[in-house]
């Protein structure tokens, strides 16, 4: 067995080289991360057997991707689109998850924790592979394409909840919700209150950058994340959502806009670098090779959530989104990548599913993360975005 430091540096150089190679053809970097951790994993060679190490290391990893994709993400998507981002959700993500989950519990005998468990895997859309996509193509400037975020984060907001509930007594999840919707209330009176301080707060920044101490911003940021996820932890509810909530109230409106780069430029840096391409070929090592009885599940998994999912999102698209083309809003919706991965790694670590399920999970969020990029280029070289 390797040492953990030549492990670490195998992985990276694998997942780092596939992942551009991807990103050349404009395809998820993820999925070439993941299928680094495939390749160098036992699946196929073996070089690299997953280890208690390196799970303490993805959890570290998907810590600072969860913090950035709050930082990202920021608490106005939410607030400025309520109707909208409540419906996406809704309709492009709640009802297929349940059509998946009773088809996988009724038509192929799956228990109820695993079928609950790989179909929120599958049919959560992802933030990070909707964020990039946007930016590339210049619609997150515009009014429908931060609507169309806000309805993913939404539905990605969502799929944690659900996945730390799910399983649980009632009474344990109404402990659950009461808390996360206290904490959510002081976290949205915390961002008010920064925002109405945001003056004498982004000069105090502004101190620590002329004095080039940006690491004490960073820092802060760091421990703010890190308490919020200790207490997430604390009431039973995973980290990750922590991490994220607190990300949301960080962004240029409270802390300025050149705070704000800084911090999003060293976020990029680390997590594009380092972290990202770590944990997802980390998650590749855990993938196992699928016995072909399986494949009409996951065709099933696939066909649901692109059929009804998709045609909730075009319908939604049609109505609500009036400068995008639905189609091309559908590229965008069935984008699947970090987050689907991150739950099925999550529930894969709390014993939820077993690594067929995992590995079931993953091969369809890939097949996914490539086949949709692919419809929203062609969607949106092919339509040009309407005026209206």
């Amino acid at each position: 067995m390797l040492d953990l430091i030549t492990a670490i540096l195998l992985l990276l150089i694998v997942a780092i080289g596939l992942g551009e190679i991807f990103n050349r053809f404009s395809l998820p970097e993820v999925v070439g991360a993941i299928i680094a951790g495939i390749i160098l994993g036992p699946a196929v060679t073996g070089i690299i057997s997953p280890s208690s190490e390196l799970s303490t290391l993805s959890t570290l990893a998907l810590f600072f991707i969860i913090l950035q994709i709050g930082v990202e993400s920021s608490a106005d998507i939410f607030t400025k689109n309520v109707k909208y981002v409540t419906i996406f959700a809704l309709t492009s993500f709640i009802v297929p998850l349940a059509v998946m989950s009773l088809g996988s519990v009724f038509i192929f005998g799956i228990p109820y924790l695993e079928a609950v468990s790989t179909s929120l895997s599958v049919s959560v859309p992802s933030i990070s592979i909707a964020s990039v996509l946007l930016v590339r193509s210049g619609l997150i400037k515009m009014d429908d394409g931060l609507r169309l975020l806000g309805g993913i984060a939404m539905s990605d907001t969502i799929a944690f909840i659900v996945l730390v509930s799910f399983h649980r007594a009632l009474l344990s999840i109404a402990i659950d919700t009461a808390s996360l919707a206290a904490f959510v209330v002081c976290l949205y009176f915390l961002d008010m209150l920064l925002k109405s301080k945001s003056e004498i707060l982004i000069r105090r920044l502004d101190v620590f950058t002329r004095r080039e101490k940006e690491g004490v911003i960073f820092a802060v940021v760091i421990l703010m994340g890190l308490a919020a996820s200790v207490l997430f932890e604390y009431i039973g509810i995973t980290f990750v959502l922590g991490a994220f909530f607190s990300g949301l109230i960080i962004h240029q409106n409270t802390i300025g806009e050149h705070a704000f780069g800084i911090l999003r430029r060293t976020f990029q840096r680390i997590n594009s670098s380092f972290f990202i391409p770590l944990f997802f070929s980390i998650s590749g090592l855990e993938i196992s090779v699928v016995p072909i009885s399986y494949f009409p599940y996951i065709i099933f998994l696939i066909a649901a959530t692109t059929s009804i999912g998709g045609l909730a999102a075009y319908v939604f698209s049609k109505r609500y989104i009036k400068k995008i083309p639905p189609a091309v809003s559908l590229g965008l919706f069935g984008g699947r990548g970090a987050v689907g991965i991150i739950i099925a790694s999550l529930a894969l670590s709390r014993g939820f599913i077993d690594n067929t399920d995992y590995s079931i999970a993953i091969f369809s969020t890939v097949i996914m993360a490539i086949a949709f990029t692919f419809v929203f280029q062609y969607f949106l070289k092919k339509g040009p975005l309407t005026s209206t």
